[in-house]
């Protein structure tokens, strides 16, 4: 009896708790030591975004409503150097070489489109301002900075040149990737609206339509555009014209024809933004005589074969006859003229030589008025205007054009 006593009470001593100091040396005596904390990882930095939704990360930025869209310029070239492709000539205007490089008017098209952007409410960053050897960084350099820019868009301004004695002149845009995949979301659709609106310009003379490609399709190579390579931005290389054909370099010298094409470009990234029309339009257009070109026989386009007029003043007038605007064409052997920022309306374009012309300004639209002065009347019912030629037909050979900004 007292044996099944004795377990008895052993059997309730096991089943009631354990002290709290019982407990506590329990648990150390099984307690397993916690692992080693790892480091924390170091901070990773980032260049900062658009203030854009996360939704619409990957929508292309015209239909993500983007508040104030940042975008980066890339005035091609720099310095006056070597491969800034320099292209003395002589000029008939000034009866004097001309010092050309593409350099020049690729800062003078992007300070234009600073300017007009930052009026339109974007944020504007560039890769130089200035033109000078130290300007002329490498390509990896140009990466880094619209990167660290947070940018929506990149565009590279340039002009080309075809690397052959056959001269041509259009728009070329050039993406990153294949036609019709690009590597960048927005970015074909970004190149055939300024492919387009380059092509609709008037003041000059196309040898065809504005062209786009994908840069591995027109390099046939992954390696593309150097400019391109590290960039995963939605961008463009925009080849405004070609200025080796010397009448469109003649052009280029004059800061208010780069001017027009930066404003043409800023409409296109207007566009690709969705953004609302400027109040403001331009009446931009060409003098020339009914004669040919004097001096040097040249490859010329359309109206372009006849003799820009120099040195003289053209006015645009109200209804009445009474000035708004004069401007004073160049000596460079272009004939161009430009009225900025005119209030929609209608207008009078006085010239010496001819009657007055009268024309409408419509806001967010370049007004075009080209004229030839009639020194032979017998050749005026053989004039036309400017004719703009557009084909959807490749050229021909289109390696001739491939040298203007060569894969690196």
């Amino acid at each position: 009896m007292r044996f099944i006593t004795y377990i008895l009470l052993l059997l309730i001593c096991a089943l009631m708790p354990l002290s709290a100091g019982a407990q506590q040396r329990t648990a150390q005596s099984r307690e397993v030591p916690a692992p080693k904390a790892k480091p924390a990882p170091k901070e990773q930095k980032v260049p900062m975004k658009s203030q854009r939704s996360t939704s619409s990360q990957n929508v292309p930025p015209a239909a993500s409503a983007v508040v104030r869209p940042r975008v980066f310029l890339n005035p091609g070239h720099g310095g006056h150097d070597s491969d800034d492709r320099p292209c003395p000539f002589f000029n008939e205007g000034m009866q004097a070489r001309v010092e050309y490089y593409e350099s020049d008017s690729n800062l003078k098209c992007a300070m234009a489109m600073k300017d007009i952007l930052r009026e339109r409410g974007y944020e504007v960053f560039m890769s130089r301002v200035n033109n000078t050897t130290a300007d002329d960084l490498n390509l990896f350099e140009i990466h880094q900075l619209a990167l660290n820019s947070g940018a929506d868009v990149f565009f590279s301004i340039h002009s080309n040149s075809s690397g052959s004695s056959r001269r041509v002149n259009f728009p070329f845009v050039i993406y990153r990737g294949y036609d019709g995949a690009e590597a960048a979301e927005g970015s074909e659709y970004l190149a055939s609206i300024v492919a387009s609106n380059l092509a609709d310009m008037e003041a000059t003379s196309w040898s065809r339509g504005g062209l786009i490609h994908g840069d591995w399709t027109f390099y046939r190579s992954r390696s593309g555009l150097g400019v391109f390579r590290w960039n995963k931005l939605p961008g463009v290389l925009s080849e405004n014209c070609f200025h080796d054909y010397q009448i469109e370099r003649e052009r280029l010298l004059n800061k208010d024809y780069c001017w027009l094409l930066g404003m043409i470009n800023s409409r296109s990234l207007d566009k690709f933004f969705a953004r609302p029309a400027q109040k403001f339009g331009e009446v931009a257009g060409l003098v020339r005589f009914d004669y040919p070109r004097k001096g040097k026989k040249l490859k010329a386009y359309g109206k372009d074969a006849y003799q820009p007029q120099n040195g003289v003043p053209v006015e645009l007038c109200d209804l009445d006859g009474n000035p708004i605007q004069t401007y004073h064409i160049d000596n460079y052997n272009n004939g161009f003229y430009c009225f900025t920022r005119v209030r929609p309306g209608r207008y009078l374009v006085a010239i010496d030589g001819v009657e007055d012309h009268e024309v409408e300004v419509k806001a967010d639209k370049t007004t075009y008025y080209n004229v030839t002065i009639i020194t032979q009347p017998q050749t005026e019912d053989y004039l036309d205007d400017i004719t703009v030629v557009h084909t959807q037909e490749p050229e021909p050979d289109e390696t001739v054009i491939s040298n203007g900004e060569e894969a690196q």
